[in-house]
């Protein structure tokens, strides 16, 4: 397969703190790629070395074959960066933002109708185009980040903790969009969220002490038996509720917590689809716990005998 991004011997440092240490790998055309790890393992650091935001200190970055140092301004065209930072005017409305992207990006009112409109009504953003972003919650505003870098319709996504806030619907929207660009598009996520990307990537790194510890995809990853679990609190009186989760097949075991259950199953959409047997009316509350990254990387540095 064809190299989208290939990183050789890269090297980040911050005085005398390194944030990356020579990293090598390559990241296939069209392929959906994560980077996991915990808070300061390097994550944004790396995304923004792909998005040129940064430069290497050591060791080389190359884009569609081209070194990205070389040819900034050529392959920013083809990126698109979500970054961990609002990329949002908080004073402006939500249209007036989008506006001021379409500009930039040099479309017309036509495009807006036709481009920006409909993910405006994926990501269910018409409620709020026209208040000021200030007045958002944290998942609007990813929301509104979401649909600045996907009006771009760029060849390769970038996206840095892109389901921090996000619902739970809007998880599920948001992952379903992820699935539809696989061959399409070359994205690159960087989450602590594993048990939910995972389920999309083909491929995934885990950094810890800014090296990669795991570098593979599901088969690999298998005997580490990761599972999604999930939390649903129902209205009382409502036992039968109960009953058909449990003998539900997807759902690999539950645990009873009193005014909820919890529900370990294979993915997260497996999860949904458990959910979505449920009436929306009989559901309190729903969470999602993704692994706990800490217990992840003791165990991957204990399988390598560290």
């Amino acid at each position: 397969m064809e190299a989208s991004i290939t990183l050789k011997n890269v090297s980040k440092h911050y005085k005398n703190r390194y944030a990356l240490s020579n990293l090598s790998f390559g990241i296939e055309k069209g392929s959906t790629f994560a980077i996991i790890g915990q808070n300061g393992s390097g994550k944004s650091t790396l995304l923004k070395l792909l998005s040129s935001t940064l430069y290497t200190d050591e060791g080389k970055i190359y884009i569609k074959g081209k070194n990205i140092n070389k040819h900034k301004e050529e392959l920013k065209k083809v990126l698109g960066f979500l970054p961990d930072s609002s990329m949002h005017d908080n004073n402006l409305t939500g249209r007036e933002n989008l506006k001021i992207r379409c500009d930039y990006l040099g479309y017309s009112q036509n495009n807006f109708d036709t481009i920006v409109m409909p993910l405006v009504k994926r990501f269910m953003f018409e409620d709020y185009l026209d208040y000021p972003a200030n007045t958002y919650s944290p998942g609007i505003r990813k929301r509104l980040d979401i649909i600045q870098v996907l009006m771009k319709d760029s060849e390769i996504l970038l996206l840095d903790e892109p389901l921090m806030g996000l619902d739970f619907n809007l998880r599920n929207i948001f992952l379903k969009y992820l699935l539809e660009m696989k061959g399409q598009k070359t994205i690159v996520v960087a989450s602590n969220e594993f048990t939910e990307i995972q389920t999309i990537a083909d491929r995934w790194i885990v950094l810890h002490n800014q090296c990669i510890r795991f570098d593979g995809n599901i088969e690999k990853m298998i005997s580490h038996n990761i599972k999604f679990v999930g939390q649903v609190e129902i209205k009382k009186g409502k036992d039968h509720i109960t009953e058909s989760i449990n003998t539900n097949p997807r759902v690999n075991k539950t645990i009873n917590l009193g005014n909820s259950i919890q529900i370990i199953c294979d993915s997260f959409f497996d999860f949904y689809k458990i959910i979505k047997k449920i009436n929306e009316e009989d559901i309190i509350r729903i969470s999602c716990n993704s692994v706990n990254m800490e217990e992840l990387i003791n165990q991957l540095l204990s399988d390598e005998g560290l």
